[in-house]
């Protein structure tokens, strides 16, 4: 948690600058659809805030979960709607069983380093018949070992790693590391925790024309009745 409180603002400036964007619109995407207004929704690892204050717009009941407290100071002074929560993604053991209608994990699924749990612990707290969305960057295409070619292709050296750090210094990424997995990994973990996949999306850049991969890899799916 310490290293994730020391990048706070950082994490903070990177959403206000809309890198995020992309990832954000995805969501949304799949959950306008349901009709939010008066549910109970979950943004698990909401960091600063951003999603779970937009989702709260649309007239959804949110809380807000995340282990950097001071990610949450920033998420608190966006709204005091929601309901800010200190707690850890792969339990969420403050959060009742069956008690949110849908839940979201936005890009947050490479910061832990156990994604099963966090699938299980959206499971529980959802009610049967709830919804879950993820999005992460796609493991395929943009994990730390490719690399951009001139013609907006990406050359791929290895693709199983389980964890890496960057090379650099003084960023976030070379601060607390990010987890890569295979695709296949993040799917067959998601059913086994028990959801019905929906669908599945790779959202590209908005200036996809000068990257012909994707950025991000989206998943939806059901709790089963």
């Amino acid at each position: 948690m310490a290293q994730y409180d020391a990048f706070a603002e950082q994490y903070n400036e990177m959403v206000e600058t809309g890198r995020s964007e992309a990832a954000y619109r995805y969501v949304l995407e799949q959950l306008r659809p349901l009709g939010l207004e008066g549910m109970q929704g979950c943004d698990i690892g909401c960091g600063q805030g951003e999603l779970a204050v937009r989702l709260e717009r649309l007239g959804a009941a949110m809380t807000g979960v995340d282990l950097s407290g001071r990610l949450l100071d920033y998420a608190r002074r966006k709204s005091g709607g929601t309901a800010w929560v200190q707690d850890d993604a792969m339990t969420l053991a403050s959060l009742p069983d069956g008690a949110y209608d849908f839940s979201v994990s936005c890009v947050m699924l490479v910061d832990v380093p156990d994604h099963r749990s966090v699938f299980a612990a959206a499971s529980r707290i959802l009610k049967p018949g709830g919804t879950f969305v993820w999005i992460i960057t796609h493991p395929c295409f943009q994990s730390p070992f490719s690399a951009p070619e001139g013609d907006g292709s990406r050359r791929i050296r290895e693709y199983t790693p389980q964890f890496w750090i960057s090379s650099g210094t003084g960023t976030i990424r070379s601060t607390v590391g990010a987890y890569h997995r295979p695709l296949a990994d993040y799917v067959n973990s998601f059913l086994e925790a028990g959801f019905t996949l929906l669908r599945v999306d790779e959202p590209a850049r908005p200036d996809a024309a000068v990257d012909r991969l994707p950025l991000y890899f989206g998943a939806i799916g059901r709790k089963p009745l």
